[in-house]
């Protein structure tokens, strides 16, 4: 049984990687920079205000493009995050003087997904905002929720 399951997780894995071998090949167009189809943009921004000691935070966003080599999708605070598709925040980027961050991406994308989780395991409470905005329009806007020890957020979107 687990030979099966073996034997078809390496067919899965290694047809995959042909199918994007295969995609990934081409001839580049003269503004690599706007996909063929489906390429959005992206804007986040997360404020956490009075996050204790013990607050568990994460804030993931990952975007990919048409070019399965292109690695650098995004700008945090303006600065661009060179060879990085993934973004992640936790706890000590709000620990100083900054309690808010705006994550824009830098090219139009195909796949964007983001997580959020923040915990409160002690009794200590703190606030948290989360703003999603795709191609300008707002997806999601979280704004002032109170994390507790029995209300955690949770949450994982794909745009």
């Amino acid at each position: 049984m687990t030979k099966t399951v073996l034997k078809n997780l390496l067919v899965a894995v290694t047809l995959f990687g042909f199918i994007s071998a295969l995609t990934s090949c081409g001839k580049k167009d003269a503004n690599e920079n706007q996909p063929s189809n489906g390429g959005r943009t992206a804007k986040f921004t997360v404020t956490v205000t009075g996050a204790p000691e013990s607050a568990y935070l994460s804030f993931v966003m990952v975007g990919l493009t048409n070019n399965p080599s292109d690695a650098t999708v995004w700008k945090v605070n303006g600065t661009v995050q060179n060879n990085q598709s993934t973004v992640s925040l936790g706890k000590n980027n709000f620990s100083g003087n900054t309690s808010t961050y705006v994550i824009e991406s830098v090219k139009p994308l195909t796949n964007i997904s983001a997580g959020i989780q923040c915990l409160s395991p002690g009794n200590e409470t703190y606030k948290v905002s989360y703003k999603a905005e795709i191609d300008g329009e707002v997806k999601e806007d979280i704004n002032g929720f109170t994390v507790t020890k029995s209300a955690d957020l949770t949450k994982d979107y794909t745009y």
